[in-house]
C-alpha cells in the first residue's frame, strides 16, 4: 500500500492508534504517513508520540517531501573519530540500525569526517584509533539537496549508507539507497499515486477478463468438438 493510501487508512484511527503504527513502522514509512496526513490529524498523532520521537518526525516534516533531509535516517551508527575500533565494534553491537557497509565518523563538534569500513573494524587491533582507519572517498550528502539530484550520486558504489551534513558540516543521519527508492516514490503527488493504483487495477481486471473471456472461448470449442465427435458416432 502507498503512504497515501495507508494514511488514509490511519486518518481513520483514533490518534493514539494512529500514533502506535508510527512506531511499528519503518522510519522512512512512518514519516511518509505522517507526512500525508491532514494538518490537523497529524499534529495530533504527533501529541500522542513520545516526546523525543515526536520531536524527530517534526524535524523530518519541516522538510517538503523531495529533498534528503526529509528522509535522513538518524538512528544510523556514527562515533567521534577519536574513539578506537573496540569501541566502536561496541556500538555496532547495541545499535538496533543498520551500519550499511561503513561507521560513519564525526569529530568532537559533530562534524562528518570520513567512514571506516565494517571490514577494517574487525581485522583490526580493539586498541586501534578510527582515525588511522578513517576513509574519506565517501562523500556526505546535503540535507537540502533534491532527490533526484543524489539518485546517481557515485557514493552509491562504494556504501551501502551515504552521510547526510547540514549545511555547517555537521552529520544529521544517514540515507540508503533503500530509503532513497522509497522516497522518490511516496514523494509522487497523491493524485499520481492514486492514479498509478488505479491504472494497476484497470490492467489487472483487463488482464482478468481477457483470462475469462479465452477460458469461455476454450470451453465453448471443446463442447463444440465434442458434439461433432458424438455425431460422427
Amino acid at each position: 500500500m502507498s503512504s497515501f493510501g495507508a494514511a488514509r487508512c490511519a486518518a481513520e484511527l483514533p490518534a493514539g492508534a494512529a500514533a502506535a503504527l508510527c512506531t511499528e513502522l519503518s522510519w522512512p514509512d512512518a514519516a511518509a504517513l505522517l507526512r500525508q496526513l491532514e494538518p490537523q490529524a497529524r499534529a495530533a498523532v504527533l501529541a500522542e508520540l513520545p516526546e523525543k520521537l515526536s520531536r524527530r518526525f517534526s524535524r523530518s516534516l519541516a522538510y517538503v517531501a523531495d529533498v534528503v533531509g526529509a528522509w535522513i535516517e538518524l538512528d544510523v551508527p556514527a562515533i567521534p573519530d577519536d574513539r578506537s575500533v573496540g569501541e566502536a565494534l561496541q556500538l555496532l553491537a547495541r545499535s538496533p540500525a543498520d551500519s550499511g557497509s561503513h561507521l560513519l565518523l564525526t569529530d568532537a563538534a559533530q562534524r562528518y569526517k570520513g567512514t571506516v569500513p565494517l571490514g577494517a573494524l574487525v581485522k583490526s587491533a580493539s586498541t586501534a584509533a578510527l582515525s588511522e582507519l578513517a576513509q574519506r572517498d565517501v562523500q556526505p550528502l546535503r540535507d537540502s539537496a533534491t532527490l533526484a539530484s543524489v539518485s546517481e550520486n557515485a557514493g552509491w558504489d562504494l556504501a551501502t549508507v551515504l552521510p547526510v551534513v547540514s549545511h555547517r558540516g555537521e552529520l544529521l543521519g544517514g540515507l540508503t539507497r533503500r530509503t532513497l527508492h522509497k522516497a522518490m516514490k511516496q514523494a509522487e503527488p497523491p493524485s499520481q499515486q492514486a492514479g498509478a493504483s488505479l491504472t494497476a487495477e484497470m490492467l489487472r481486471a483487463y488482464l482478468q477478463s481477457g483470462e475469462g473471456l479465452l477460458r469461455l472461448l476454450l470451453q465453448g470449442t471443446a463442447e463444440k468438438s465434442g458434439a461433432d465427435a458424438g455425431g460422427r458416432r
